[in-house]
Formats: structure tokens, sequence, C-alpha cells
């Protein structure tokens, strides 16, 4: 990918910060509410249960840190890779102390409470890891969490041998299915933001940034559309004056940084008041083209005669005199793009004519040209 192109493309963040903030923060409150619940009705009802009585409390007490860390708004890539990290560590005591208990549920099935614990840890390890980094991980953890209770001198497989494998196979069933899910969100990502530097090389001029031609024409369209709810507005046609003495004298990479710097000019015009921002665009070669929603023939001359004297006042690459032509019309009811785009290239045609460095508003008078004027 070219470095242009690199530009263009969108943060890698298919989630937004500030949604996976909320709701990390919604699941820690909720694991307190439950972690806190499961201490009360351990002491009520006198369980013996290890995990409860060991791990239950160091986890409710990791999570006021955790939470403190998001709502003052901290890196979530911390508190992602920090959870993954306790997590799998309490997952695996808690395999470690059922096994050397013998905790079980009544019934075929041994206690799963571990293997909800081991699929938390992969579904944030695909959250909060780089998909392969996350499928590396998962592919050690998880074989690593199933193997354990088989190795322990242990009552917990023992009691139930066909309960904890069904146990196992589910949790590896659903783990697919989360690496599924995952590997899906990865490619949408990644297609979302092919599809976005796609629409971008095709709709901006990869030398000045600005919108090409085909994104003013949308532009365009509605200030058309406006005019007919009893709107106004204008459109803006500037040419360099005698560019093609620049690119003759000073060589085509000058040139290319004079139509950058003006492409830089044209991004101050301010926006009228009460109306939609102003639409900038390369026109072609060395001309732009400026939509302005919410001017009028009189704003038009105003506001040209402040685009003349930018362009006279900014500093150009190899301390150059760049002037511009400048043509434009202000839109009239009922008429269509081929006329308004006509009307402002005749105005500046007539510019052009009539010396350059100057402005025709069209059907007002020549704005002047000298700075003096």
């Amino acid at each position: 990918m070219s470095p242009d192109a690199s530009l263009l493309l969108p943060s890698r963040d298919p989630y937004g910060r500030a949604v996976r903030r909320r709701l990390y923060i919604g699941t820690l409150c909720s694991a307190m509410a439950l972690l806190l619940s499961f201490l009360v009705l351990q002491r009520v009802m006198n369980l013996n249960e290890p995990y409860l009585q060991y791990v239950a409390p160091v986890l409710l007490a990791l999570c006021v840190p955790g939470l403190w860390w998001l709502l003052t708004g901290g890196a979530l890539l911390v508190i992602e890779l920090a959870s993954v990290g306790v997590l799998s560590a309490a997952s695996t005591v808690h395999i470690v102390l059922a096994s050397l208990t013998g905790a079980s549920l009544p019934g075929p099935y041994p206690n799963s409470g571990p293997y909800w614990t081991v699929l938390c840890v992969c579904i944030l390890a695909f959250l909060a890891l780089p998909q392969g980094r996350a499928a590396t991980f998962n592919l050690t953890y998880l074989p690593f969490s199933l193997l354990l209770p088989w190795l322990l001198p242990t009552t917990y497989a023992a009691a139930s041998v066909g309960g904890l494998v069904r146990v196992q196979i589910n949790a590896v069933m659903v783990f697919l299915l989360v690496w599924g899910l995952s590997w899906f969100r990865a490619q949408y990502a990644v297609q979302n933001e092919t599809q976005e530097l796609l629409r971008q090389l095709a709709f901006t001029d990869p030398l000045t940034r600005l919108p090409n031609r085909h994104a003013v024409y949308p532009a365009v369209e509605a200030l058309l559309r406006d005019v007919e709810r009893g709107q106004t507005g204008s459109i803006f046609l500037i040419d360099l004056d005698h560019f093609k003495r620049i690119n003759d004298h000073h060589g085509h990479g000058v040139g290319d940084e004079v139509l950058t710097a003006a492409g830089q000019v044209l991004q101050n015009c301010a926006t009228e008041a009460g109306a939609s921002p102003p639409t900038l665009g390369r026109w072609g070669g060395e001309e732009f083209i400026v939509v302005m929603p919410g001017t009028t023939p009189e704003r038009a001359q105003i506001r040209a005669q402040q685009l003349l004297a930018e362009f006279r006042a900014w500093t150009w690459p190899q301390h150059l005199q760049v002037t511009v032509s400048i043509g434009s019309s202000s839109v009239r009811p009922g008429e269509d793009f081929n006329g308004l785009l006509a009307r402002a290239d005749a105005a500046l045609y007539a510019a052009k004519a009539s010396g350059r460095d100057r402005a025709v508003v069209q059907g007002h008078a020549d704005l002047g040209g000298s700075p003096e004027s």
C-alpha cells in the first residue's frame, strides 16, 4: 500500500473506544454485584466452596482498581490485558481447587464453573489482542485448561468422567463458535476499511487532499435544492494565474507544492452565518472550486475580495508571487448545474481577459485586480 493510501485509512477501532469503555464498565459492575452476591450466599448457606472462599474475594478486590481505571479514562488496552491475565489465572486456580478438593455438583455433571471462566478469558483475548496473537494465546490456554484436571490427583474427573468430557466438549464447541465470530468480525472490519479507503481514493485528490470534482457534484446538487427552498448560494471557480510558467521555470515539483498550498489557502474559507460549511474541491489541473451555501451575490463579492487578499498574502514556495483569477456565479431559481457552472466559467474567463489577479462575480461589476483596488 502506498504512503498516500495509508494516510487515508480510518483508525482501526471497529467497535469504538467509547462503546467498549461503557461495555467494560457495565461488565465490571455486574461482575462485582455477582461476586458480592456469591460471597453473601456462601456465608448465609455456609457453603464449603474453595473458589468462593479464596478466589472470589481477590477478584472482587481487583475489580475496584479496574473500575477506577476505566472511569478515569485509563487506556483500554491496559485493562484488557490485565483482565486476560487475572481471569486466566483465576480459572486455572479454580480448576486446581475443584480437582484437589473433589468439588462437584450433584448429578452426572461436575462443576462447569471453571470452564465458563475459561470461555470468558478466550472471548476477552479475541477482543483485546490482534487476531493472530489471540488465536495463539487461546490455542495454548484452552488445551492447557482442558488437560489440567486429568493430570492432577483428583476426584473431580474420576467422579464423573463422562460428565467432565461432555462439559469440555461443550466448552470447545462454544470456543470454536466464538473464534468463528471473531474471524468474521475481523474480516468485516477489514472489508469496511477497504471500502472506506476506496471511497476516499475515488473522491479525494491525492495531491491536495481536497475533494475531487466527483465529490463536489453532490454539494452543488444540494445547493441547487436549497435555492428551490428559498435559500441562497454561490460557487467560485479559482484558477492559478500563469501556472504553466511555474512548471516550466521551476519544475513540476514546485508546481505541485504551489497546488498544495493553494488548497491550504482555500481551507481557510469561513462558513456563512446560518449556512452549511463550504465544500472545497480541485476541479482539475490548476483550477479549484468552492461551493458556498448561504452566499448572496453581494456576499460573493466580499468573499471573492477576501480570497484574493489571502492568495496575495500567502507565503508561496520558492518565494514565488502567485495570484489567482476568480469567477463566481450565484444560483438562480430553476437553474441546473450546467447553467450555474457556465456562468461561473464565463466570469472566470472575464477575470482572465481583464488582466488576471482579480475576481468577477457574474452579473456584477469587476472587483478589480490590483492590491490597492
